[in-house]
């Protein structure tokens, strides 16, 4: 009998449940998310697999992906939190960059910054000094700290974001305020910017911080809560993780100290799916699709590789940590469509979310959205396993399309369903495009990885726009997120900065600093209950030309130090990300980078988890579908059919409609579509 492996993918509206039960099996499921409890839907699923039989000491692995960390940083419902900065520099956060964020808005002459995450008067300047080669400038004048400390404590604050200038250099005035604010403001939660973020740049490593300090407590107490329930079910397993926006996974206690860490949780985990998928396929380039019902996230993998970036931002707060890079736009399912007083076309950003919803949903939405467009245009229909839950208003979607579009644009109601269509696909098409070109990749070899409830429904048009290879529809693209957190190894970065001379450093200086980060990740994977033999470590120095104001990370062979091969591998790489190098330019080392990976234990890969197989003898419907050919729209006879009525390697003509329990994919005119030996649905032009 094999250990049980679950994994639970929370989203705003369900929470996606994925477990490969003690057979082998790979079973799945969905929850209402409970979003002001949010550990309470997780259990509910738990609790449910429990009840179908699975015992609950056979559960032997537990991974969590949450947005609990977003949504608490968008909506603003973190802690109140306080700022401990060298004296003189308390204006840092406030001045920030003193620059608009790159894109639209740089031209828009009424932008308006985030509100600060701590007020003015919880900024505390404390007297002290670390020079810019980590020696002591100032000695820290710890009963002024003490003092300033004490002021605080009738403001109610729960968090505390330490970060003391070169304190990524030399963390040692850090902890000493630590230690006092421990003392003065017992139950605070402190977060140091040298332990959360010790890197140059003193801004974004002190929005960090801030961050992490503003979402912590909260954080804490939900995955407190969540873990103690967990045990309360009987689970006995301590390999209980989160995901990380770098693509791996965390223990539930280092999660709780980090949650900064996780705000690209869901949006990583889906990336990871797309990837093993591409992997199990025996394919090397993809794009991972993901298309729901508010928003659409895309990422682009060369040679099965995730790119990792080093900095993003969400709605204009900068956070400094590896992330997937990961590409997120307004266009879902429900993304409403509308026209403006000059008679322009729009769609987005707003969203009816998933309620009121879509007009043809029926529960009192009365803007059209890209669903209802579908639902028009014969794409997405009644389906016998929904019906108990959900019918579709045919009428009332061609209605709201009729009055708020079509009349106001002068076009037929197909014509302006059509329209709203093509402009959310350029949309998507065009995210996809940008980061291909700011990579310099040929789209043409791309399988475009689609997945999500909307994403095989738009698909096959967008690889058409695009010129793409092909789109691969998953066997399971409802919980293709929960997937791939089931195959994320558990990752931890280390990182020590020190600005040197490329020229200036020798194998004896690398090895010494490497060595210390190593024993850095034995205590921390010890502590996981990994032992040393099962750790993957890979070694990075952060490299950049003298001058800039920005590193690549470039792999290195301690063993076998070469500063030239470094060197030029620098310039290769250089060359490649952004089409130039500076071959006599002086080239400088600012960190060293050890990143840590273990896989839990598993007894199979999802991916190796085929289908059931078996055709089932049922009879396609047809509905009519409309299209747009050479610009007008052309009404088709259109086959309907059951996902587990297709046979392996049979050629199927578009356009066709293919549908499942999670999601309808479509195949449009021109087009065929075959069922692959994984259980993958293949498209491509003819």
């Amino acid at each position: 009998m094999k250990k049980v492996q679950v994994a639970v993918d929370t989203g705003g509206t369900f929470s996606d449940f994925t477990y490969l039960d003690e057979s082998g099996a790979l079973q799945s499921f969905k929850v209402p998310s409970t979003p002001a409890e949010p550990e309470r839907a997780v259990i509910q699923g738990l609790t449910r697999i429990i009840e179908g039989g699975v015992k609950p000491d056979l559960i032997d692995l537990f991974i969590h992906g949450t947005t609990v960390g977003t949504n608490t940083l968008l909506q603003e419902h973190g802690s109140k939190t306080a700022l401990v900065i060298t004296e003189g520099f308390d204006a840092i956060y406030e001045v920030q960059e003193q620059a608009r964020p790159y894109g639209k808005e740089i031209f828009n002459i009424r932008y308006q910054r985030p509100r600060l995450l701590v007020d003015r008067q919880n900024v505390v300047e404390i007297p002290e000094r670390i020079g810019s080669k980590g020696e002591i400038v100032q000695e820290i004048d710890l009963d002024l700290t003490r003092s300033r400390l004490e002021t605080l404590s009738t403001e109610n604050i729960s968090g505390i974001a330490i970060c003391l200038l070169f304190s990524f250099i030399n963390p040692e005035h850090e902890r000493a305020v630590r230690r006092i604010a421990e003392e003065v403001l017992p139950g605070v939660q402190v977060t140091l910017s040298s332990e959360i973020c010790p890197f140059i740049r003193e801004y974004y490593r002190l929005s960090t911080t801030v961050i992490n300090a503003y979402l912590r407590p909260k954080m804490d107490r939900y995955l407190s809560q969540l873990d103690r329930a967990i045990s309360d079910l009987g689970v006995l397993t301590k390999k209980r993780y989160v995901m990380q926006s770098n693509g791996g996974v965390g223990s539930i206690t280092s999660t709780a100290e980090r949650p900064v860490s996780t705000l690209m949780s869901g949006l990583a985990g889906g990336v990871m799916a797309s990837l093993g998928i591409l992997e199990k396929s025996g394919l090397e380039h993809g794009i991972s699709f993901d298309m729901g019902g508010t928003s659409c996230d895309v990422a682009v993998t060369e040679g099965r590789v995730v790119e990792i970036r080093d900095r993003f931002d969400i709605d204009g707060r900068h956070i400094c940590l590896p992330s997937v890079q990961v590409e997120t736009l307004s266009a879902g399912g429900g993304t409403l469509a509308w026209v403006d007083d000059g008679g322009s076309l729009h769609v987005g950003p707003e969203s009816a979310g998933a309620v009121p919803g879509p007009v043809a949903y029926g529960r009192g939405g009365d803007i059209p959205t890209v669903t209802d467009c579908n639902v028009t245009l014969g794409y997405l229909g009644n389906r016998d396993e929904v019906k108990e839950h959900l019918t579709l208003d045919v009428q009332a979607a061609e209605k709201a399309i009729r009055e708020r579009l079509a009349t106001p644009l002068d076009l037929s109601v197909e014509s302006a369903a059509l329209g709203v269509l093509k402009v959310v696909d350029i949309k998507m098409a065009e995210a996809v495009r940008a980061l291909a070109t700011s990579k310099g990749l040929d789209l043409r070899e791309f399988t475009l990885v689609a997945f999500g409830g909307a994403g095989p429904l738009h698909a096959s048009r967008i690889m058409r726009e695009l010129n793409l290879k092909q789109v691969l529809v998953p066997a399971r693209p409802g919980v293709t997120s929960a997937l791939g957190l089931l195959q994320a190894d558990v990752k931890h970065e280390f990182i020590s900065t020190k600005p040197q001379g490329l020229s200036q450093v020798n194998a004896d200086i690398v090895n010494g600093i490497f060595d210390g980060l190593e024993q850095e990740a034995f205590a921390k994977f010890d502590e996981e209950g990994f032992a040393r033999s099962a750790l993957i470590l890979e070694r990075y120095m952060d490299l950049r030309y003298q001058g800039q104001g920005y590193e690549l990370s470039v792999a290195v062979d301690v063993e076998a130090l070469n500063t030239q091969k470094v060197r030029s591998d620098f310039d290769e790489l250089h060359a490649k990300k952004f089409g130039h190098a500076a071959g006599s330019q002086p080239v400088e080392v600012m960190s060293y980078r050890l990143i840590g990976r273990a896989a839990p234990d598993r007894d199979q890969s999802v991916f190796d988890v085929l289908p059931a197989s078996g055709v089932r003898d049922l009879e396609a419907r047809v509905r009519s579908g409309i299209f747009d050919v050479d610009g007008s729209p052309e009404i088709f006879a259109m086959p309907v059919m059951q996902r587990d009525m297709m046979k392996t390697n049979e050629i199927y003509e578009g356009p066709l409609v293919i549908e499942q329990s999670d999601t309808t994919t479509l195949v449009v005119p021109e087009q065929t579509a075959e069922l692959d030996t994984q259980g993958n649905i293949i498209i491509k032009d003819k």
